[in-house]
């Protein structure tokens, strides 16, 4: 099962249910790929769509998606990278889990290591 690492801009493209997307999150849901959420890239998103914990439930409970955490070892290793916290945050998981980073904004990776997937 590959997991993918999903940014703020994939993350907010889910609950715009852009396609490329949402077929993603039907794969996972079949057991064929992991979606790993960060939780800044959460918090991030909720910034702009206000969904709330219930607007939030059907996305963290469906099968095939976890959230991930920014403990505190991977909050002092992404301190001095570039980027916000959220981008930072799932380069360190994408990193760590040797997954990409499903994005709709690739320019935002320039200058780091991980791969990418543009949806």
């Amino acid at each position: 099962m590959k997991p993918r690492i999903l940014d703020t801009s994939a993350i907010l493209a889910l609950f715009e249910a852009h396609e490329p997307v949402m077929a993603r999150l039907e794969a996972a849901q079949a057991g064929e790929m992991c979606l790993l959420l960060p939780t800044s890239a959460i918090a991030e998103a909720e910034a702009r769509v206000c969904a709330g914990t219930d607007g939030w439930a059907a996305v963290l409970l469906s099968p095939g998606i976890a959230s991930l955490p920014l403990t505190e070892h991977a909050a002092i290793e992404v301190g001095q990278w570039s980027g916000d916290l959220a981008t930072r945050h799932a380069v360190h998981e994408a990193q760590a889990v040797r997954a990409a980073i499903m994005t709709r904004r690739p320019g935002v990776y320039e200058g780091h290591r991980v791969a990418l997937v543009v949806v």
